[in-house]
């Protein structure tokens, strides 16, 4: 069973000019994980995909030629828009000697090679037609909105589904079932795929100086970690703040005015973490859906899934996990309902649930104010 790994390394970044080489705790950051596949020792080839030269001479200057192999790609795979897809058959079509192929974006610095034997032994037992690997953290679809006119929408509709997110740290299919193909084949969402349970550190993806930033405290030893959270009623709300932040302070911030009216949902709302676009269901539920087409297309914009570039996805936001209010009498809190499945799958207009701009802060604004804490937070750095 000859197992393949392709790690794509353009040098056309913008938010982060030459990334894929930039320097981490002394090593240029493609190689941290080309240290980690050649450490494992499962791969019978380990390429790069490249149209560098910068890129090429890093990797010929730190490795043997049998031991990581430099891939050109053709001018048509060479930009921002070349879709991931075809840089990936590119790699398979010109590898005819590889049953299982794997995609590792050298953004991901902190892999580690024990979890990639575990995913190697997960493919010898034969049941797998992928393995794909999952964030430790869980959040509700109900937490994720998109802008519309006047306010801000939810993003699906049904009910309360708790989300868990992909992680492009670790990704090996067939070669007969790249992408959603084995779905073609019959197979739904979880089934025949093996997840690999991964930590905080290994979802670390550097895109930005802040998460360079980020990443290089890792190196240096420090243990990223979530952010405890303390609930405590305050009148008709229920008051969720990382725990020892000052609760008052952070009620002051809101408006005393705005928690008079307990009947109108209040959000804080951040930039999703992990994005949306990586979200997939716990139990893979038939009725999961969209609230409409616009919803939709803000999640996985027809330029995302054709490119999956970043650059192209759409606003999303998501109802911060540790800072909120949640009306004690909300609807969620009361006795359930019998459910009505044939209400599912169905669109709705966005006024249906629309909530005010008035209604809304963003925690980009409290992060200036002393009392706030980060989701996360660096043990030891």
């Amino acid at each position: 069973m000859n197992i393949g790994a392709m790690v794509p390394a353009r040098m056309g970044s913008k938010r982060l000019p030459g990334k894929n080489i930039i320097d981490l705790a002394g090593r240029p950051l493609l190689c941290w994980t080309l240290d980690v596949l050649l450490e494992s020792d499962i791969f019978h080839d380990i390429t790069v995909s490249t149209e560098s030269e910068d890129v090429a001479a890093v990797i010929r200057e730190r490795y043997p030629a049998s031991a990581v192999h430099v891939l050109k790609r053709p001018e048509a795979l060479a930009g921002d828009d070349a879709p991931l897809r075809d840089v990936i058959a590119h790699y398979m079509e010109s590898r005819p000697d590889l049953h299982w192929g794997g995609l590792f974006m050298p953004t991901f610095p902190f892999r580690r090679p024990e979890r990639l034997r575990e995913a190697a032994n997960a493919i010898y037992s034969g049941n797998p037609l992928r393995v794909q690997a999952v964030c430790p953290e869980q959040q509700w679809d109900r937490d994720y909105y998109y802008p519309h006119a006047g306010g801000y929408a939810p993003v699906f509709a049904g009910f309360p589904t708790l989300l868990r997110f992909s992680s492009t740290s670790y990704m090996l299919w067939r070669r007969e079932t790249p992408e959603s193909t084995y779905m073609n084949l019959g197979y739904r969402l979880n089934e025949r795929e093996y997840r690999l349970q991964v930590g905080l550190d290994e979802t670390i993806d550097i895109d930005t100086p802040a998460d360079l930033h980020l990443a290089r405290q890792v190196a240096a030893g420090a243990r990223l970690t979530q952010t405890p959270v303390t609930t405590r009623v305050v009148g008709p709300w229920y008051v969720q703040t990382p725990t020892g932040a000052d609760s008052n302070a952070f009620l002051d911030w809101i408006g005393r005015d705005k928690l008079a009216d307990a009947f109108s949902p209040f959000l804080l709302l951040q930039k999703p973490h992990p994005p949306l676009f990586t979200a997939r269901l716990v139990n893979d539920v038939p009725e999961y859906c969209f609230l409409n087409e616009t919803a939709r297309d803000h999640t996985w914009s027809p330029a995302y899934v054709t490119t999956t570039n970043t650059a192209h996805c759409l606003p999303v936001y998501q109802q911060s996990p540790c800072w909120r209010l949640v009306a004690r009498n909300a609807p969620r809190h009361q006795p359930p309902v019998k459910v009505r499945r044939e209400d599912f799958c169905r669109t709705f207009p966005a006024e249906a649930s629309l909530v005010p701009a008035n209604r809304v802060l963003f925690v980009e604004d409290m992060q200036r104010e002393p009392f706030y804490r980060d989701p996360y937070q660096l043990i030891g750095k």
